[in-house]
């Protein structure tokens, strides 16, 4: 049977590129759904999207979706025939409504014993009136962030349907939505006047478009958009700044990338390089040009929809509208530098962070005494108490100041600059300026001891203060980046190894009340399940994250459990170590049937066989060691002396019956068994290890 392809063309007023992705996404898994459910087989499908269409491709289209087979259930078997011989009436209803008739019904078991079964073929439909059906349904069923309604039937979608092209092999799928009426015209690049084309068929349709200097393949227009900036940054002998971001956000605004390349006066590199970045990127999106020593440079590279006359006219237009927001960036940024910082902070007072946490100030204050609690509990010598005290003043300034409110993404890192205008040391400024790194999983961290206490303190009065008012992330819901700022927490201890006790930290931040034992224990949870993201991409197993989470759920200390887990990875790989957890999990379980919680002695005079005697021997010897070993956090040493008791724990649990008669026997050999499991659980649960 001959393939062809399908094809369905939106052509819509320009769409916002960031609702783009989403509406491709959606084209094809709808159109997939109601493929399979009309039983039309195809080769391929994919979606692609510029601001002026949405483009849905299929291939391997056979003309006739596939016959099949439907299968009806019907009355008992029993009333096929009469004792006649003759077909009853309900199995000639039941032929007459399935279309068939009785003499062609089957018999089949069903859940209530044997019925009549008919079966009916269906034939297949042709391909084009199943496509006329499933084209608008799709486009019906497409969900953006916003929507507009502009015409009678009162459709709602992004932005108005000016046409619309649809197409299997050479023959037109007719339907109609929105008042438009599907045919085989398109048009072409607007920059050139969207001369309209007549796409023979679905195969030449990227070929047609192609010609008329439209793209439609995001692919297409991503490799060209490269290649232009690459052609650019060799002919300047200068770099661009390819923002992965901007990349993606300018695929979308053209159908057609063109590079124009324009300058701009030196006096605006005065500014803060990374207020130069986000005026370009995000008000213009234009990408920054820099050297070899990633120092910008007076150039931009803007990007424009196709090629046309007056090119240089366009250049001058960016240039123009680039050094206006510059000016405005260079006004702002002047007036808070005459400002001041400690004005700037002062400002605080009148911003509330919330309504039963008080101000921004008050916040201020609260992340200024977590600050001296961190520098209390984290024994670093070469640690500036002084400096983070300092900068612990000024760390939320600049949200009160003119370019933190016009580009807020740039918190923290213009508080850096006012604070060396304010003349702050340079360790100061740095850790005002790094206060909120990191800001996502994979993002730098602060560069200092000092940058990361200030983090850390600012991380933890969010968490806690959100905990204590029972502001705890569900589901996908967090407003307040909860659930960032703990894998920051993590982030931070771990890569720094930073040894801390983040329940006491945490049980004694100044927010409004004392912490109390379930919001703590609920927050050390959720900075944990951070923690174990961590752990498990450093290449450790679930079950040996496990077998430590208590550990932390006790100390807090991150770095510690990290040690656990590294040596019980590494000693796990002894080939008697299995059998050993076995045999704690056996342990363990016995005191948990038989509900001891004892952690007194056993008495020797009880024991009645050598095997009590010594594996009691084993334990005292094994407490001594341990004690040293723990003292100096030697896991691994630790549980290679736990395997050495593996041959007398093996023979006491053959040899010797815990659950005896005897009380007093049973109740010894309780507390010989508690007293082992007390050793093994210093180190680790050994009973979360799966096998």
């Amino acid at each position: 049977m001959t393939k062809r392809d399908a094809l369905l063309e939106i052509r819509i007023e320009n769409i916002p590129a960031r609702f783009i992705t989403s509406a491709e996404t959606q084209l094809e898994t709808r159109a997939r759904e109601l493929l399979a459910e009309a039983f039309l087989p195809f080769g391929g499908l994919k979606a692609y999207g510029t601001y002026k269409r949405l483009v849905l491709h299929i291939t391997g289209l056979p003309a006739r979706s596939e016959e099949r087979t439907r299968k009806a259930m019907g009355p008992p078997a029993k009333l096929w025939k009469d004792a006649g011989g003759n077909f009853t009436p309900q199995s000639a209803g039941f032929a007459k409504a399935q279309g068939t008739t009785p003499d062609k019904l089957t018999v089949e078991t069903a859940p209530k014993g044997e019925v009549l079964v008919a079966l009916k073929k269906i034939p297949g439909r042709p391909a084009a009136k199943i496509l006329a059906g499933i084209f608008p349904e799709i486009m019906a069923g497409l969900d953006f962030p916003k929507t507009m309604v502009w015409e009678e039937t009162r459709v709602r979608f992004a932005r108005p349907v000016r046409g619309l092209l649809a197409l299997y092999g050479e023959k037109i799928v007719p339907f109609a939505f929105a008042g438009v009426k599907s045919g085989r015209l398109t048009a072409g690049l607007s920059a050139k006047g969207s001369r309209r084309i007549a796409v023979a068929s679905a195969e030449k349709y990227f070929r047609a478009l192609e010609n008329a200097n439209v793209l439609v393949r995001d692919e297409d227009r991503a490799r060209m958009l490269e290649k232009e900036l690459e052609q650019v940054s060799k002919r300047m002998k200068l770099e661009v700044e390819a923002d992965p971001e901007l990349l993606t956000e300018n695929l979308y605004l053209v159908e057609y990338p063109v590079c124009v390349v324009g300058s701009y006066s030196q006096e605006f590199l005065k500014l803060p390089a990374e207020l130069v970045h986000l005026v370009m990127k995000k008000q213009l999106k234009f990408f920054a040009v820099c050297d070899s020593r990633k120092k910008l440079q007076p150039y931009f590279v803007g990007i424009r929809d196709g090629v046309s006359r007056g090119q240089k006219n366009v250049e001058e237009g960016f240039k123009n509208v680039l050094e206006a927001r510059f000016k405005d960036a260079i006004f702002f940024y002047t007036r808070d530098l005459a400002v001041g910082l400690d004005e700037l902070a002062a400002g605080l007072k009148a911003v509330t962070f919330q309504e039963k946490l008080g101000s921004m100030q008050d916040k201020t204050e609260r992340v200024s005494d977590i600050a001296a609690l961190l520098c209390e509990s984290i024994k670093v010598p070469e640690l500036n108490t002084g400096e983070i005290k300092k900068a612990a003043r000024y760390v939320y300034a600049d949200l009160t100041s003119n370019v933190v409110r016009e580009f807020t993404e740039l918190q923290g890192v213009m508080g850096y600059y006012y604070a060396q205008n304010a003349k702050l040391s340079e360790t100061a400024a740095k850790a005002v300026g790094e206060f909120y790194r990191p800001l996502n999983a994979k993002s730098p961290l602060p560069s200092s001891p000092e940058s990361s206490v200030l983090s850390l303190a600012g991380k933890v009065d969010n968490l806690v203060s959100d905990f204590l008012l029972g502001l705890i992330p569900s589901g996908s819901a967090d407003p307040h980046g909860l659930r960032r700022q703990a894998m920051g927490i993590a982030r931070i201890i771990l890569e720094n190894n930073i040894s801390l006790d983040l329940k006491a930290v945490c049980r004694n931040a100044p927010a409004t009340v004392p912490l109390n034992s379930e919001p703590l224990l609920q927050l050390l949870d959720f900075i944990w399940q951070r923690a174990e993201v961590i752990f498990e991409e450093a290449g450790f197993r679930f079950d040996e994250i496990k077998a430590v989470k208590e550990f932390f759920m006790k100390d807090g200390n991150l770095l510690d459990c990290r040690r656990r887990i590294a040596d019980l990875h590494s000693v796990r790989k002894n080939p008697d170590f299995d059998a050993l957890a076995m045999a704690f999990k056996r342990a363990k379980n016995i005191l948990k049937q038989a509900e001891f919680a004892s952690d007194s002695a056993p008495a020797e005079l009880l024991f009645e066989k050598d095997e009590e005697r010594l594996l009691c021997s084993d334990i005292r010897a094994l407490s001594v060691k341990l004690n040293g070993y723990l003292a100096d956090r030697d896991y691994a040493k630790s549980l290679v002396e736990l395997v050495s008791i593996k041959g007398n724990l093996d023979n006491f649990f053959v040899k010797v019956m815990v659950m005896v008669e005897d009380a007093a026997v049973r109740e010894n050999r309780l507390k010989l068994i508690k007293s082992l499991v007390n050793l093994f659980e210093d180190v680790a649960d050994l009973s979360q290890l799966q096998q």
